[in-house]
């Protein structure tokens, strides 16, 4: 058994400031000394990229719909077995969940796996006595949750807080009010979001001084000594189950990563880094070439908010399809698949030419075209699975693939959008390609699998 400290910020709804501050409190227990842990529940590629602003330690997610509960207890103590103390931001409220109906998928359920006490994040724009009547809902809605803490956010003046303060003090004496942070216009700048929701650290280079100015305004006001107690006060948890699998494939693998290339699970790379023969890290903006390898992973991303920039990468662009030709394998998902297809064409209509491997072209669109969860169903073997197999992954895509030529699908879409609202996996010589993002916890044999797909004979 271990005693792992651990503590997870939630709150009442979406957009109320959990990724600042669980990334402030990250910096101010790195600046104690802590060897800080941080995780994020749910399907998320841009939060822990905050996160990994002042830890040296890749964020990690916590995912019970896309992980049987026992791999994600154990991914977690795996992931804890060096550090002194995990730091895990929830996703939406507290109680959010996968159908709005069940606690699945929600910050609630995986609070309950980790036996990890909650801190409630309360927006306190035009409120004051009302937070009484939305802390005692989120304390009785479910009493296995261990509700320990409070952090008023988005103060609007000294009289407010005063009036926030005693009325909770009052009404609630063992709850820990741990933060009661001011409005902020530069946190307001620099936590913007775009269509897939904050901006990845990745691309704000020229910001990071301001970011962290922006964080460090919010961890001047947490207590992070009434914190660090609160993630004291815990249950001892099972040693992380050990993994004996022991392989090595010949394969050599190029991942495509970059600003643009950014949305890769440590885990997935940490995997293929285990049992490939060597990994590769490749630039889609300044490389022209390939190394040699059997296998190119590319991951999502933000390709069109960046399609110039890869438009005139032709060196790079006209190398992948002639290795192709002579036998590379793909695997991409989401902004891969775009760059696989032969344009993009963005919401004011320019088209900016990719790589041309998959006929058609990929048109953004204004709204969500696929957002959530994906439940798929193989059609006929494929790289990843065998048919009739089933796999669990995510999409968050504002494009749609509008195809011009007749291909073949490995699965076949039961929840979620895809490639068509039907299908997704699209396969074509060596190539598959997908809107879905997997992860490795969820089926660890498809990573396999795709290993020994591109291994060379």
């Amino acid at each position: 058994m271990m005693k792992a400290k651990r503590i997870i910020i939630s709150s009442v709804s979406g957009k109320t400031g959990k990724t600042i501050i669980t990334t402030a409190i990250v910096k101010k227990l790195v600046e104690l000394g802590y060897r800080v842990q941080s995780f994020k529940i749910g399907p998320d590629f841009i939060d822990p990229s905050y996160h990994n602003l002042f830890s040296s330690r890749p964020s990690r997610n916590l995912d019970s719909i896309m992980m049987k509960k026992d791999v994600l207890l154990s991914s977690f103590t795996r992931a804890m077995r060096d550090a002194d103390i995990g730091v895990i931001e929830g996703v939406f409220g507290l109680y959010d969940s996968i159908d709005g109906v069940s606690e699945e998928g929600s910050t609630a359920q995986v609070s309950k796996i980790l036996k990890a006490p909650v801190i409630l994040i309360i927006n306190a724009e035009r409120i004051n006595r009302g937070v009484l009547a939305l802390i005692k809902g989120f304390r009785e809605f479910d009493e296995e949750v261990l509700l320990k803490g409070i952090i008023i956010n988005n103060i609007g003046s000294e009289n407010q807080k005063r009036k926030l303060l005693k009325t909770i003090y009052e009404n609630f004496k063992d709850l820990e009010i741990v933060g009661a942070v001011f409005r902020s216009d530069l946190v307001e700048e620099k936590m913007i979001y775009r269509h897939l929701g904050l901006i990845p650290v990745v691309e704000r280079s020229r910001e990071i001084s301001e970011i962290r100015e922006a964080v460090n305004q919010v961890a001047e006001q947490i207590d992070i000594e009434k914190i660090i107690s609160l993630a004291s006060e815990v249950d001892e948890l099972p040693e992380p189950t050990e993994d004996m699998t022991s392989y090595h494939f010949k394969t050599k693998v190029g991942i495509l990563k970059d600003s643009i290339f950014s949305f890769y699970y440590p885990e997935n790379l940490e995997y293929l880094q285990k049992f490939a023969d060597r990994t590769y890290y490749i630039n889609s903006m300044v490389d022209e070439a390939l190394p040699d390898i059997d296998l190119l992973y590319i991951g999502g991303g933000f390709p069109e908010v960046y399609a110039s920039l890869l438009e005139k990468n032709n060196p790079l662009k006209n190398e992948i399809r002639r290795k192709v030709e002579k036998g590379l394998k793909i695997y991409a998902e989401c902004g891969g698949l775009m760059y696989l297809s032969n344009k993009i064409k963005t919401l004011n209509g320019e088209e900016y030419d990719m790589i041309g491997l998959i006929d058609g072209i990929t048109e953004m669109s204004k709204r969500p075209v696929g957002h959530g969860y994906v439940y798929l169903k193989a059609l006929r073997d494929n790289p990843l699975i065998g048919v009739n197999e089933y796999l669990v992954g995510h999409e968050f895509h504002y494009s749609r693939l509008i195809l011009r030529e007749k291909v073949d699908f490995a699965f076949k879409v039961e929840r979620g959008y895809g490639i068509d609202g039907v299908h997704d996996g699209l396969l074509k010589e060596n190539i598959l390609t997908m809107y879905t993002h997997l992860h490795v916890l969820h089926n660890k044999n498809m990573f396999l699998k795709i290993l020994k797909w591109a291994e060379r004979d």
